[in-house]
């Protein structure tokens, strides 16, 4: 997407962005229609904090094709930041929020300096360690975290989520249009191009000029920020931190949405997220350790017959309708 006089329009225009305003619109909507069922606009809520995380995850493996599993760690950490902040120095949940993503954004930015020159499994075995133990530490220093018990806090409204979730669900869909749409300009922009550059020949982007380490640092650093408000906003929606909060059923949830929803896209994770989570929670309604079975067999699933995701089948079904309907209207001229 060209930055001129016309960027504007030309945002506005895609119909990319087209389907997510209309869909951000008719989600605007639902507490209007769910005021009196509760479960259904928790439903909503978490669903929405899961596709900001699958945003955030895609930006690594789906572009770039770094393969990371901090985001747990790093989730927990955004949570507990924010929790201990506020309790040390009486500040708002709000303020808490904006400087616990600071302080995880740093974070990210310390692990992105350290460990992007790995690649490959070797990244992932590294980041995976990191929130092993991120976890642990939060367990055995139950002094200030806690321990398995872990911590309450303040809601971060006056109101609890519990009292009116519809306040809640309206913060979720804030937080969850301005990842989409920081996202979505990010990825048209040209650090975009070098980003998929990245991911499809490393060598060949380098060649041309591209940073590799300084583009993989900028990128990590940036989905962090994504991570860390997620990981605050969920510790006082919940009004309650805990290790759980760094346990790796989250991010088996996130890789579901993003590769069931489409991998390297940008409608794909939102996609992902919006069936994986409600289908994952009806299961989870009956069977616990059920859900986290059919999720990674859907994921193994995906990977073997449906490479694009749910994005990809839609878009398949759609050029296939498209194209009978141009044999259809060709054939009627050719009878005429």
């Amino acid at each position: 997407m060209t930055l001129d006089k016309t960027g504007k329009t030309k945002f506005l225009r895609s119909r990319q962005i087209q389907a997510t305003i209309v869909f951000i619109a008719v989600l605007a909507i639902v507490p209007l229609f769910a005021l009196q069922q509760p479960y259904i606009l928790w439903v909503f809520i978490l669903t929405m904090f899961y596709a900001i995380l699958a945003l955030s995850w895609n930006l690594l493996l789906g572009y770039t094709q770094l393969l990371s599993y901090a985001h747990p760690g790093l989730l927990a950490m955004g949570g507990y930041f924010s929790v201990l902040l506020i309790k040390s120095t009486g500040l708002s949940p709000i303020i808490g929020l904006f400087l616990s993503t600071a302080l995880v954004t740093f974070v990210g930015f310390l692990i992105g300096w350290a460990c992007l020159r790995l690649k490959g499994i070797y990244l992932a075995l590294t980041t995976w360690g990191f929130s092993g133990a991120v976890q642990l530490i939060m367990i055995s220093e139950y002094n200030v975290t806690g321990g398995l018990t872990g911590l309450t806090t303040q809601f971060l409204l006056p109101i609890s989520s519990f009292q009116a979730p519809q306040y809640y669900f309206y913060v979720a869909l804030m937080l969850f249009t301005l990842c989409a749409l920081t996202t979505y300009k990010l990825i048209r922009s040209k650090y975009g191009l070098y980003l998929r550059a990245i991911g499809d020949d490393e060598e060949a982007a380098a060649t041309c000029g591209v940073n590799i380490v300084r583009l993989r640092i900028f990128i990590f650093t940036l989905s962090t920020v994504w991570v860390g408000i997620a990981g605050a906003f969920y510790a006082h929606l919940l009004g309650y931190v805990s290790p759980a909060l760094a346990d790796f059923s989250i991010m088996i949830t996130v890789i579901a949405a993003t590769i069931m929803g489409g991998l390297g896209t940008f409608l794909g994770p939102i996609l992902g997220a919006f069936v994986m989570w409600p289908v994952s929670e009806f299961i989870r309604a009956r069977s616990a350790g059920l859900a986290m079975i059919v999720l990674s067999i859907l994921i193994l699933t995906s990977l073997k017959f449906f490479k694009n995701g749910f994005l990809g089948v839609l878009s398949s079904l759609y050029r296939r309708v498209r194209h009978e309907e141009k044999k259809e209207t060709t054939s009627i001229a050719e009878n005429a």
